[in-house]
């Protein structure tokens, strides 16, 4: 294992990112003790610490298109079983699962977890939450874990069996989650004819996809009707007076965080937004964009 070269990092976060030699855009992050070089769309940026890339025990190549070996992983290491990755937030800590996918994706999104602490700042106690687009669960049990009730959809059975598997593990099972494996669309339509409330909601989608059924989604025609109907859900608010947080966070470059604020605003009108990047910063202290996000904080 390469732990000990590796313990003047934080863990989890972001090391070093920049061009290998081909020119092709990489970063390197270490979770959970592992170091992780993965692609990276940014190009042409420096690298500010040489030393720790040799030491990646796991390495995502993306394919002969990059001048590299066949696409998928390589691990010139053992890795740790289970291999999790540990987030404090302000009312727990959460363990999150690290998956190495296909895709190049690993199940955590480092670039989300000041989204996680808002998540868990923001959330009263007792509050109806939808969480949509919810992968491996990190929003959802952020929420749960501030005391939150929380409906958590996804389209992948993969992906709600990581996300009951980092709930127990974060000493969350027994939170109020309720796990919804559905397209998100026919999931809130549903919802909206049964007349539901809801008093926040957290989506992030993709650029296109597809629910259990095969149901396509495209961020382009989609998300903007999706939005009209979680307004239904989420007005008025209960007869309590309670509200939660609305968050919506997005990794499609044509959706920058001031297209995702006016449309939330659009879909909210009269609620405060405030929109921004999602951030990493690496330990030379540089930023890394790799998504953007707006949201409207409870009423």
């Amino acid at each position: 294992m390469n732990a000990p070269a590796t313990d003047k990092f934080r863990d989890p976060a972001l090391v070093d990112f920049g061009a290998d030699d081909n020119g092709n855009g990489r970063r390197l992050e270490i979770l959970g003790g592992v170091l992780v070089d993965r692609p990276l769309m940014q190009t042409g940026l420096p690298r500010r610490h040489a030393a720790p890339w040799p030491l990646a025990a796991a390495i995502y190549h993306a394919g002969p298109a990059t001048g590299g070996r066949d696409a998928g992983w390589e691990f010139t290491s053992p890795l740790p079983d289970p291999w999790r990755v540990s987030v404090p937030l302000p009312a727990a800590t959460l363990s999150l699962e690290v998956r190495p996918a296909p895709s190049g994706q690993v199940g955590v999104f480092l670039e989300q977890a000041d989204q996680w602490a808002w998540l868990a700042r923001e959330t009263p106690v007792g509050s109806a939450i939808l969480s949509l687009f919810a992968h491996s669960g990190a929003a959802t049990l952020a929420m749960a874990a501030a005391g939150g009730h929380v409906v958590h959809v996804d389209a992948s059975k993969q992906a709600i069996a990581m996300a009951r598997r980092n709930a127990d593990a974060s000493a969350l099972a027994k939170a109020p989650v309720r796990w919804v494996c559905e397209d998100a669309r026919t999931f809130v339509a549903r919802e909206v004819r049964r007349g539901a409330r809801y008093d926040g909601v957290v989506l992030d989608p993709p650029s296109w996809g597809h629910g259990p059924k095969g149901q396509a989604f495209a961020i382009d025609r989609d998300l903007v009707p999706l939005l009209a109907d979680i307004a239904t859900l989420l007005g008025p608010t209960r007869s309590e007076g309670r509200s939660g947080p609305v968050l919506l966070t997005c990794h499609s470059p044509r959706w920058h965080q001031r297209h995702l604020r006016d449309t939330l605003a659009a879909a909210f009108p009269g609620r405060r937004t405030e929109s921004g990047p999602l951030t990493c910063t690496d330990s030379a202290g540089r930023t890394l964009s790799l998504g953007d996000f707006a949201r409207l904080p409870p009423l």
